[in-house]
């Protein structure tokens, strides 16, 4: 072997070179809108509370709408619909019984799912995987964008104390690695919940910051969960 091959040979195998080849961050990732896309937030309570907008005494905006206004703004000449398919207590075995009737039905061209906060203290993690893995072939099949959102609280506190937090961690970490090997954005809300607590619970409040009982979004809750959402769209 040359010199030049053999250094060719340790560039490939460099931990830089590694990075680089591996650089497809799913957070980075966006779905560029086009003429009639249809956009279907598909989920758990989380969503439906934001798509009824309720309950009314924390919430007067849900996410869907701020979203559905914002991009119907941004984006006039295109008509973009925003919808929403949503059950509370549900989990992703739940979603993949629904799917055909109540999302691909519907001709939607992208899709958010919004899940796990049930899943992580109901499913084993395995079951979680796969199933997630089979929600997204299925939307793929179909010609559909997916989007996966990582699970956002069952508690507030920003310090890891909260009854559930090592299964809510561990179960958005599934949804992390999912969304890397089935190559879709990721919306990290798990990790930008943190975040958002760590500068703005100083008290290490379990309820009241981003949710008004820990799990279900106020009216802070669905304005930075639509923020996030956004991000994802160009």
């Amino acid at each position: 072997m040359s010199l030049r091959t053999s250094l060719v040979a340790l560039l490939l195998l460099s931990p830089i070179s590694l990075a680089i080849a591996g650089d497809d961050d799913p957070t980075t990732r966006q779905v560029e809108l086009k003429k009639g896309d249809k956009v279907i937030f598909f989920g758990d309570s989380l969503t439906n509370l934001a798509g009824e907008e309720k309950p009314k005494e924390h919430v007067k905006k849900g996410y869907v709408n701020i979203v559905r206004e914002k991009l119907q703004e941004k984006h006039k000449d295109k008509g973009i619909e925003v919808d929403w398919v949503a059950t509370g207590g549900h989990t992703v075995p739940d979603l993949i019984k629904r799917v055909d009737k109540d999302v691909i039905a519907k001709k939607p061209t992208i899709v958010v799912i919004q899940i796990g906060c049930n899943d992580a203290r109901r499913l084993p993690k395995e079951t979680f995987k796969s199933s997630l893995e089979e929600l997204i072939d299925r939307l793929q099949k179909e010609g559909i964008q997916v989007i996966q959102c990582s699970l956002t609280s069952v508690g507030e506190k920003h310090d890891g104390t909260n009854k559930d937090d090592p299964n809510l961690e561990a179960f958005a970490q599934v949804e992390r690695e999912v969304a890397a090997a089935k190559k879709v954005p990721l919306n990290d809300l798990r990790k930008a919940f943190v975040g958002y607590w760590k500068k703005n619970n100083a008290d290490n409040k379990p309820s009241g910051i981003l949710t008004y009982d820990g799990n279900h979004f106020n009216q802070t809750g669905m304005d930075f969960v639509a923020e996030q959402m956004l991000t994802k769209f160009k």
